[in-house]
């Protein structure tokens, strides 16, 4: 039939249709092809544009609670701390219980004022009973800083109530140092409690929390409560610990969060410092400050946190942009009508709003990646997913954009590409060929391109000859390699980056053997000399400057200690307090290693006498030398160091323990190895654990010459002359 047709037609009519048909054809094929790879590109962008935010979101959190760790240890070390705990416990044990017409108005302020206004934002019906505190001291400070504070809007700024008690003397002292730490970190309160009794002896904010017992009063049960109790049980003045959100009680059933620490005066274990944190300083890092657009979230992307029960530990976007609206929203999908008006009275949807999307539940398991699903609108979105672990708890940390903004342009492409097709369909009749290969040319350059990119060249550009959709089109393919290619250059710079972060933890051989997937470094080296020093006169020292003083002198110390150290060949363990650990044979196996640490103690002598001088300053060294076998490893697994242990660390610390002021004592192998070069006394044995009584020499000091005079003065030489064992220079 077909040849019985094709025989009433001539030749220009088989040519046109055929050409009508083939451009047809060509035509339909290009707007797939386009749809499809559009499609796809943008879907792989917005991935990895949603994993880079996610990546980021956690290094800033995480970044975000090491800052605030770090600042709770500090703060725990600081003097005003301790001299704020010693004074406020017995202060707080001496207060007296109110008179019945005070212990009336603070029922009335419960009453009035802290049950009505908690109510409204927990849920039950808290009762008087419960709230009210049992002991004196607490009703005698929530008395004269809570009920009848003359600032009521904001309490912390009474320094002094006027009741003429010790407590509130000492008070006026301390509150106004610890309130300019509290608004300048911007923490909601910061807590001071007697490891001992569990009593809230201070607090900045002055809410209803000053003067509860954190044991047994009625907030015993709060997120507060329990992180004194982990506090109380270590002995650890480097231990920390922080607790998830929760509604706590005494701040209006605000969502809050605590971190805390202990407090020693030396070897006392007086108190625990809790810091209140403040969870809209999360807000403020998941968002970026609420510059969704700015960052790449376009009018509907954002990052938000999930907790275990599958709430939410950071505010959506959607609430922080209109609060109203998205209550409406919630409603409009039928949310529970409680959890609305529990939201809207609690003034954030943070652990009442529950989040069971495919994206938190992944995460939650523990999986980091990627998917499309629904979230907790309802809405289809791709999301970037993977947990968080912060101290004993996990979060999961979630990047998503809707799919309807991030696949607006390959639908807008698609209307244009049928559009031109219905224009040109006349046109075409006459046009075909030539079209055509104009329809084919950019099509090849665009799958070129693609393949350019799949082989890894992310550089690669496609040449904009036109300005159809085809030149949009390319244009948009550009731009998606520029992006491609700035994501790439990124990543190998933070690749980088992380190397040299390793490099300054590890040693160079040791950080390949980590890199290279080996889980377990541990190495023995049978001969190296371990030199402890310790530097004496650096408490008193302490005690008498002030803390950025002290740690300006231990800075300029240190440092000329260790670029003395890398000098002479020394490898620098760590440095805690006023110890100094130092090995010399570890990763570079040195013949000399007795003599270089000999000549380091000598040259550390040196420069404690010109910092003496320098500063006007008295600090001493006690050293002990010791040579033996060690071993080394890496000890941790997310947060690992570089340690060394054995015997001989142990030795070398015993040895330098029993050493006089500026004095270096050596043990038996030192002086072996160093007989002739260097003049020594033998001293009383010690007695170290274990090995028992070790024989100790120290070393005799070289006579002060005319230059060792001058370099004391600021213009001798940095050199000092060995000594042979009779005393004499060589």
């Amino acid at each position: 039939m077909l040849n019985r047709i094709g025989r009433k037609f001539g030749v220009q009519s088989k040519f046109l249709a055929l050409v009508l048909f083939a451009s047809l054809a060509s035509l339909l094929l290009t707007g797939f092809v386009s749809f499809g790879i559009a499609r796809h590109l943008l879907t792989e962008a917005g991935y990895n544009q949603l994993i880079g935010l996610r990546n980021a979101r956690a290094e800033a959190v995480l970044d975000h609670f090491k800052k605030l760790e770090d600042h709770v240890l500090t703060m725990s070390e600081a003097p005003m701390t301790l001299s704020a705990v010693r004074a406020f416990s017995p202060a707080f044990s001496q207060l007296p219980d109110i008179n019945p017409t005070q212990r009336k108005e603070l029922e009335q302020y419960y009453l009035k004022d802290f049950l009505p206004q908690l109510k409204k934002r927990i849920t039950g019906d808290p009762a008087l009973p419960t709230y009210f505190p049992p002991s004196p001291q607490a009703r005698y400070l929530k008395y004269h800083y809570v009920a009848a504070n003359p600032h009521p809007e904001k309490r912390a700024l009474l320094d002094d109530a006027g009741d003429g008690s010790q407590w509130s003397a000492i008070h006026k002292k301390s509150h106004p140092r610890f309130r300019r730490i509290a608004n300048r970190y911007g923490y909601e309160d910061i807590l001071l409690v007697d490891i001992k009794t569990g009593d809230v002896i201070y607090s900045v904010a002055n809410e209803v929390d000053l003067g509860t017992n954190l044991l047994n009063g009625p907030f015993s049960d709060s997120a507060a409560a329990r992180v004194f109790r982990e506090v109380r049980k270590s002995r650890d003045p480097n231990f920390i610990t922080q607790s998830d959100l929760e509604h706590y009680k005494p701040g209006l059933g605000v969502p809050t969060s605590f971190v805390g620490t202990t407090v020693f005066d030396g070897d006392d274990f007086i108190g625990a410092l809790i810091f209140q944190l403040d969870y809209r300083a999360l807000d403020r890092t998941m968002t970026s400050n609420r510059r969704w657009s700015d960052v790449g979230l376009g009018k509907s992307g954002e990052t938000y946190l999930v907790g275990r029960d599958y709430l939410l530990r950071s505010s959506p976007r959607g609430y922080l942009e209109n609060a109203g609206q998205f209550l409406k929203a919630l409603q409009g999908r039928g949310y529970s009508p409680a959890k609305v008006a529990q939201i809207k009275s609690s003034e954030s949807p943070l652990l009442i709003q529950d989040v069971r999307t495919e994206g938190a539940r992944r995460a939650l398991e523990g999986k980091t990646g990627t998917a499309a699903y629904a979230d907790y609108r309802g809405v289809p979105v791709i999301g970037a997913y993977q947990p968080i672990q912060l101290g004993p708890f996990q979060w999961a940390l979630l990047a998503e954009i809707d799919q309807s903004e991030l696949f607006a342009g390959v639908q807008h492409l698609a209307r244009v590409l049928l559009l031109v097709g219905a224009l040109l369909i006349p046109l075409l009749t006459l046009l075909a060929l030539t079209l055509a290969r104009s329809f084919i040319r950019p099509i090849r350059r665009l799958m070129s391109a693609t393949d350019e990119i799949a082989a890894g060249h992310t550089d690669v550009q496609v040449s904009v000859t036109s300005e159809d959709e085809f030149g949009e089109l390319s244009a948009s393919f550009n731009k998606m390699a520029d992006q491609l290619a700035s994501r790439e250059r990124s990543i190998q710079s933070q690749l980088a980056e992380n190397d040299r972060l390793l490099l300054s933890i590890l040693p160079a051989k040791t950080a390949e053997r980590l890199k290279s997937g080996e889980k377990t470094i541990a190495d023995s080296h049978p001969s190296v000399t371990v030199l402890f020093a310790e530097i004496e006169g650096l408490n008193v020292l302490s005690r008498q400057m002030a803390p950025e003083q002290t740690v300006l002198l231990l800075n300029e110390l240190i440092g000329a200690f260790d670029e003395a150290a890398e000098t002479l060949g020394m490898e620098k363990l760590r440095s805690v307090g006023s110890s100094y650990l130092a090995v010399c044979g570890l990763t570079i196996p040195r013949v000399d290693h007795e003599r270089r640490a000999l000549e380091f103690a000598l040259e550390m002598l040196r420069i404690t006498a010109r910092l003496n001088q320098k500063r006007s300053v008295t600090l001493a060294l006690a050293m002990g030398i010791h040579s033996g076998s060690v071993s080394a490893g890496v000890v941790g697994s997310s947060r690992f160091y570089y340690d060394v242990w054995g015997e001989t660390i142990t030795i070398a610390r015993a040895i330098g323990a029993g050493a006089p002021p500026d004095g270096i004592q050596v043990s038996e192998p030192v002086v072996v190895a160093l007989s002739g070069l260097y003049a020594f006394d033998r001293m009383s044995p010690i007695t170290v654990k274990v090995q028992g009584e070790l024989p100790v020499w120290q070393v005799k000091p070289p006579p002060q010459t005319s230059a060792d005079t001058a370099e004391a003065d600021g213009a001798g030489t940095e050199a000092a002359p060995s000594l042979a064992l009779d005393g004499t220079s060589s």
